[in-house]
């Protein structure tokens, strides 16, 4: 699904931020990325969804050098990777059932299918009562759950989340990392950048660590699983809303 192979990354002749960092990642695993802040985490995502390139070195995706990938296959390479950024990116015309359905409708699914998942997904996460809310209406917190529903309601092949719970309270975060686990229980690789090492510690589920422009592989917290928290608006324990597949008719 993914192989970096030697790469070397700065910007603009600045300080070196990956340093021969070699790894494969199996279609299928589930992966934290951990490591101080300005370690590199972000950038090592960024060349992941195709919006840097190395200065040396290989990244290949599903079996492609991403340097070999040009302008006219970037858009449906890209549609299968879904990604949940730092800074949200959401359309601020957009209303949040469209924010979110808009992957779907740009893939040509049929709106009763995007009525019919979109609000769905959108309860799970907990905003089931600000479908039509525009994005500057809402809290950071919540703005942050529809960036997630966003990315996640395609079914990508691989998701990157750039703390993804950075801007919840540790109730939603654990609840958006069991919609993630779902997610994966599908298929999807996924692979979530935090720096919150408690949260980590919850999850059994290995890590790559980045330090001093290196990468090393963590196995997973051997600490208990707590059991999910209980839901207001939906039962945390429950299995996520199952996103449609992109449906061209």
């Amino acid at each position: 699904m993914v192989r970096f192979e030697n790469v070397f990354m700065r910007y603009d002749g600045g300080p070196v931020i990956l340093r021969d960092v070699s790894f494969d990642l199996e279609p299928g695993s589930f992966h934290f990325l951990t490591g101080a802040s300005g370690a590199g985490k972000s950038t090592l995502l960024r060349l992941m969804y195709l919006a840097a390139r190395p200065v040396s070195g290989q990244v290949s995706m599903f079996g492609r050098d991403i340097a070999k990938v040009t302008r006219k296959e970037r858009p449906s390479f890209r549609r299968r990777i879904g990604v949940v950024f730092q800074d949200f990116r959401l359309l601020p015309h957009l209303s949040a059932l469209d924010n979110v359905a808009l992957p779907l409708r740009i893939a040509g699914t049929r709106e009763a299918l995007i009525r019919e998942h979109v609000p769905e997904l959108l309860a799970w996460v907990g905003l089931s009562g600000h479908l039509d809310a525009l994005p500057a209406t809402l809290s950071g917190g919540q703005q942050q759950r529809i960036a997630i529903a966003r990315a996640v309601i395609g079914r990508p092949s691989l998701l990157l989340a750039d703390e993804p719970t950075g801007n919840v309270d540790d109730r939603i975060a654990v609840r958006l990392l069991y919609l993630f686990e779902e997610l994966h229980k599908m298929g999807t690789t996924v692979i979530i950048a935090t720096h919150n090492e408690s949260l980590v510690d919850r999850f059994d589920h290995p890590r790559l660590h980045l330090e001093d422009a290196r990468i090393t592989r963590r196995a997973p917290s051997s600490l208990l699983r707590r059991p999910p928290p209980r839901a207001t608006t939906a039962s945390a324990g429950a299995a996520a809303p199952r996103p449609p597949a992109a449906d061209p008719r």
